[in-house]
């Protein structure tokens, strides 16, 4: 039987049955490669090709880090999954530093992240209403002084103090610790596609991100309820999960 793979948007092929099963063992074609053969009807990823019909080696496992199948006597297995001996090392390294692999993900869902934001949201209102206290009552002596521009200005400070607040809180929690207080409180953690915490820089991102996932009746929220790995708009975007830890 001759074989059909795909690499870098290419078509490459065709190959021996001994050459293809070859590829496989080393880790040149991923349970992601699209391949096919004059059996099928179409393309189709090979790791779901293998799981449905067989293909290739019955005794054989995808790898949970590079996504390659190999015999299952050549892996080590962890929990549920089975990692290859090159990626043996990494994996365990992953292990001893607490980063969750990807395939151990419980991404969190719709409700349970609304509930930290509830969380979240009282934290920040009680926090800015004690800002708004100080500030008000600064502003409005100022504005029954002779100069009401003061007033004006030290309600424009507190605007944006307010915007500052939501800012750091968000960026310092979720890059320091993956989390914010709601989230840490709902045992949920922002991590990277494989499974490792994100920067602060991320993080910073991903707050403003989550305001265009506010925009148009807050459809970017609601897309958790309907992707695969619960991501919303932002998450997209910045190229995170939110998890329970």
């Amino acid at each position: 039987m001759q074989w059909y793979y795909e690499k870098a948007g290419e078509q490459i092929g065709p190959v021996s049955e001994e050459e293809f099963d070859s590829m496989v063992k080393s880790g040149a074609i991923l349970s992601s490669t699209l391949v096919w053969n004059s059996t099928m009807t179409d393309w189709t990823e090979y790791g779901r090709l293998n799981a449905a019909s067989g293909t290739g080696n019955a005794d054989a496992a995808v790898c949970a880090e590079c996504g390659g199948s190999f015999p299952k006597d050549d892996m080590i297995k962890y929990g549920q999954s089975y990692v290859c001996g090159r990626c043996k090392p990494v994996f365990i390294q992953k292990i001893k530093e607490g980063v969750t692999t990807t395939r151990d993900m419980n991404y969190a869902g719709f409700w349970i992240r609304v509930g930290a934001y509830l969380i979240d949201t009282i934290i920040l209102g009680v926090v800015n209403f004690v800002f708004g206290i100080v500030l008000g009552i600064i502003g409005l002596s100022a504005m029954g002084g002779d100069d009401p521009s003061q007033g004006m200005l030290i309600q424009g400070m507190l605007t944006l103090i307010n915007m500052a607040i939501y800012v750091f809180y968000e960026t310092f929690f979720v890059g320091k610790w993956g989390a914010t207080i709601g989230k840490m409180a709902c045992g949920l953690k922002i991590v990277t596609p494989e499974g490792e915490p994100i920067s602060y820089l991320r993080s910073f991102g991903r707050y403003f991100a989550k305001i265009v996932s506010s925009f148009v009746l807050c459809i970017g929220y609601i897309m958790v309820g309907f992707d695969d790995e619960k991501r919303a708009l932002h998450d997209r975007m910045c190229s995170t999960r939110v998890i329970r830890k």
